[in-house]
């Protein structure tokens, strides 16, 4: 008779599938996702009310269907999210015909795998935890299914304790731990992340663009995620330096500012190292995007990226993942002190008859200050002085947007002033191009912080919500000048970041809350740096310094094994105790052997064939006490072979303890 599924088995299989799927239940179309709960919310009610497998036709209208969901909903079947929800669908699928054992470890075994396509889209440190609770629920899972592989008869004469699956699953979870730290550290690593695949992998959480319109950076402020991490060499810039550059905008259609073409060309001239550069390590989180952040001006950068004209870092290929690189700047540079002519005509480009408040206001200004310097300095102090608000409350702008910013709204992020001052730069005559970037940061250490030196540990934390405008003026003599009219507005948005200087945001806001996911980040930047960042050329240096890395790879491959055998040798031996353990008699049978233990010495040895109830009969005639010895053994077989109670085997156990055998001789007299 073949083993079928018990109702637990069943649960607990459903329970592992769905927390596998739970972040891709999250992150995939609504139907899709009620395509699979259904799938799985039926197999659970079959398990309950005995039914019996849907028609083939079924369980084949459901598979297509949620195939073709996912087609109608991303196009195709290619690609990192479309896999995974696919995978999903399938499993859920397969749950409907899941009445055998091979289907139910066919389930339970890809579960592990389902787990692992979540660190596709992301490697954080809460998503171990997430790893290592799916695959105990998995590995429980197939336990169970073991169990019932067995048969019934082992668990008839114990309570089905319902943790005992998942106690089983830790137990081998924990002993798989020192095998696992051996590979981890040994087993030869990929030069190149192993998740590469050609698509979209974050599903559109992405930070900055390389274009700029109103509220495209208002509306990053809401994300509170890292978007990179920075330890310094030496002491840290002060806040006002910490200006990380990204894209730089020039070309401006009225509504929308992007690059240049001319911008990916390399750089004419390159800063010189002095002993005012900064040297800083970055670690950035993936973002699909190809920038590389780095603050003013790039003197060495890694290998795999270009500087352009513009002082861009521009990486040959998107960051999917955790990308870790090293840049020395140069603050005392003059960019570009000579301005050729077409990049000024570029630099002073306007739509035709766009804004014209703004263009009379700059004729107006630059009638009353003939220099540059003045008339930069003379719209900074408007925008102090005049009721300018520094807020997230933005609107949307029409075609003039400088003249209903500059004139009518006068509140806005930093995109809207950044855009809004380079019109009116450009209006005047200025050069003026916008860059776009981060600005601050959240130091991360024990009281030091930007303008000191680093303690040890310590990191700058830059969030996606620190995304910052900020614009560039060609001043003659001096070449690109930051300006960032923000500050003129705003100064403590430049001095404490975007957080202190816009009002409170809510619950969600509290600083309690904002210094608890600081503190989290720390433990975010330890797995960045000793997990995530454990690549090849950290696993050689490692090597190393262990004194093996001149070995030759058979060697070194000879030395993997053994290590694996030595740390697998002591696993076994702890299995097999285990094992071993949990096969020992439970408590009625070691009732009944103390039994016949005392029988075997009181001269009345039991027979191999007999039951307990024959042994009990055949002893019963030489005992003083046979009847007692018959109630035991009447008791003994409820407590092993019928419904468990408590309460009768602990009586089982105490009397077995109690009895001694009382024998009766040729006389009639008994002895003891």
């Amino acid at each position: 008779m073949k083993a079928a599924l018990s109702n637990r088995t069943v649960g607990m299989i459903i329970a592992a599938f769905l927390f596998a799927a739970l972040p891709h239940l999250a992150a995939m179309p609504l139907p899709v996702a009620l395509v699979i709960l259904g799938a799985a919310g039926w197999r659970a009610a079959a398990a309950r009310w005995h039914l019996r497998p849907p028609h083939w036709t079924i369980r084949t209208l459901l598979t297509f269907g949620g195939l073709g969901l996912v087609i109608v909903h991303f196009g195709t079947l290619w690609g990192r999210r479309a896999a995974t929800v696919m995978l999903c669908v399938m499993l859920a699928a397969k749950l409907t015909e899941m009445f055998r054992l091979r289907d139910a470890r066919m389930v339970a075994a890809l579960g592990y795998f389902l787990i692992a396509t979540q660190f596709l889209f992301s490697q954080r440190l809460i998503l171990f935890a997430y790893l290592l609770a799916g695959c105990w629920l998995a590995t429980a899972a197939l336990v169970q299914i073991q169990r019932d592989a067995d048969g019934p008869g082992a668990e008839t004469h114990a309570p089905p304790h319902p943790w005992a699956g998942l106690k089983s699953g830790l137990v081998l979870m924990v002993l798989a731990v020192p095998f696992a730290l051996v590979l981890f550290a040994l087993f030869p690593r990929l030069a190149s992340p192993l998740w590469g695949m050609p698509d979209e992998a974050l599903d559109g959480r992405t930070g900055l663009s390389d274009e700029m319109s109103p509220g495209t950076i208002a509306n990053l402020f809401s994300d509170d995620s890292p978007a990179f991490r920075v330890e310094f060499d030496g002491p840290v810039p002060p806040r006002h330096a910490l200006y990380w550059r990204g894209p730089v905008l020039w070309r401006f259609d009225g509504r929308t500012w992007r690059r240049l073409f001319y911008s990916n060309r390399p750089p004419e001239r390159l800063p010189g190292r002095d002993g005012s550069a900064f040297s800083y390590r970055v670690q950035l989180e993936p973002n699909e995007r190809r920038w590389l952040f780095s603050l003013d001006y790039p003197v060495r950068w890694p290998d795999d990226a270009r500087l352009t004209a513009d002082f861009e870092l521009i990486r040959r290929r998107p960051v999917t993942s955790l990308l870790e690189y090293r840049v020395v700047s140069q603050p005392r540079f003059d960019d570009r002190p000579a301005l050729p002519h077409t990049l000024r005509q570029l630099a002073l480009a306007l739509p035709e008859g766009s804004n014209p408040r703004t263009r009379e206001h700059a004729r107006q200004l630059r009638r009353e200050y003939p220099d540059d310097r003045a008339l930069i300095a003379a719209v900074l102090e408007w925008f102090n002085t005049d009721p300018f608000v520094y807020s997230l409350e933005t609107m949307p702008l029409g075609r003039h947007g400088a003249d209903e910013f500059l004139f009518d709204l006068r509140r806005g992020y930093c995109e809207y002033y950044a855009s809004a001052f380079a019109v009116l730069m450009r209006a005047a005559g200025i050069p003026t191009r916008i860059v776009t970037g981060y600005q601050g940061g959240h130091w991360q250490g024990s009281g030091q912080g930007p303008g000191q030196r680093p303690d040890q540990g310590g990191y700058l934390l830059v969030r996606h919500s620190d995304a910052h405008a900020w614009t560039e003026v060609w001043l003659a003599g001096e070449g690109w000048v930051r300006v960032d009219p923000t500050a003129a507005v705003s100064p403590d948005r430049i001095e404490q970041g975007a957080r202190a200087a816009l009002p409170d945001q809510g619950w969600f806001d509290a600083e309690w809350l904002y210094a608890l996911r600081n503190r989290y980040d720390r433990l975010q930047h330890l797995w960045n740096q000793w997990v995530l960042g454990f690549d090849a050329a950290r696993q050689h240096s490692l090597l190393n310094r262990m004194g093996l890395g001149t070995l030759p790879n058979a060697f070194k491959a000879v030395l993997l094994i053994a290590l694996a055998g030595l740390i697998l040798v002591p696993l076994a031996l702890v299995l097999h105790a285990v094992v071993h353990s949990s096969a020992r008699p439970e408590a009625s049978e070691r009732a009944w052997l103390r039994i016949r233990k005392r029988l075997a010495r009181a001269g009345i040895p039991p027979d191999q064939a007999e039951t307990p109830l024959e042994l009990a009969r055949r002893a019963a005639p030489r005992l003083a006490n046979g009847d007692e010895l018959v109630a035991l053994a009447a008791q003994y077989c409820l407590c092993r072979y019928g419904p468990f109670e408590r309460n009768r085997l602990e009586e089982l156990d105490d009397r077995s303890r109690r009895w001694v055998p009382r024998l009766v001789n040729s006389r009639g007299t008994a002895t003891v």
